[in-house]
């Protein structure tokens, strides 16, 4: 079955890897603009973003985190996240706004671990790696498999708007493929919104033990 499932992502990925590469370069071009974003801030904006920061570690070593109540908040967001790239992709006019939306996940990623990095420095990256990457690593390539599966679909509605002697019934087929491979990566997002509530704040509580001096 892992196998299988293995050959199909694959094969996926593999038929679309320009897409894929074209996603990628949006989010990672966001990542950048992220992280450079950082820089930019003025002094006071860093203070407020500082402290903000140093009172959220504080809070973890006197407050146990609700880890149901993260899950239906976590949950709550990517499934609109996930209702959000398939309206796109369904709508003609939605491959840029694809390519944007996967721009500013990118840039939301890069300008929380640059800020964190860039305030606690080494320990930054300590912590990045416990908050962000258990769940990141997850979702965002399913996100990114999403938004290739939105743009596939548009071009398949402007051809079928272009190309008359295409049937209603061939993008009947195509529609439905296309709501499978949502429905597909989005149970893998549902990993790691299931990661992000029970995994992730163990490893943050670790990382704050450490950054703040603690055992």
């Amino acid at each position: 079955m892992f196998a299988a499932i293995r050959k199909m992502i694959g094969t996926h990925i593999y038929q679309n890897r320009i897409t894929y590469f074209l996603m990628l370069m949006a989010f990672d071009l966001g990542v950048s603009a992220g992280a450079f974003t950082v820089n930019g801030l003025s002094s006071i904006q860093r203070e407020e973003l500082t402290n903000y920061f140093q009172g959220f570690l504080q809070l973890l070593d006197i407050q146990k985190v609700d880890s149901n109540e993260l899950l239906s908040i976590s949950l709550i967001e990517n499934i609109k996240i996930i209702a959000i790239l398939w309206v796109l992709g369904v709508s003609i006019i939605g491959i840029p706004f694809i390519f944007l939306f996967m721009s500013i996940k990118g840039f939301i990623t890069g300008f929380c671990s640059g800020f964190i990095i860039n305030v606690i420095g080494l320990k930054g990256v300590l912590f990045t790696l416990f908050a962000l990457l258990p769940k990141e690593i997850i979702v965002a390539p399913c996100l990114i498999a999403l938004g290739v599966n939105g743009i596939n679909f548009s071009l398949k509605i402007i051809k079928n708007k272009n190309i008359k002697h295409l049937s209603k019934e061939s993008l009947k087929t195509s529609f439905f493929q296309y709501c499978f491979v949502t429905i597909f990566f989005s149970c893998f997002i549902f990993i790691g919104v299931l990661v992000e509530a029970y995994v992730t704040p163990v490893f943050i509580r670790m990382a704050a033990a450490l950054i703040m001096g603690y055992q």
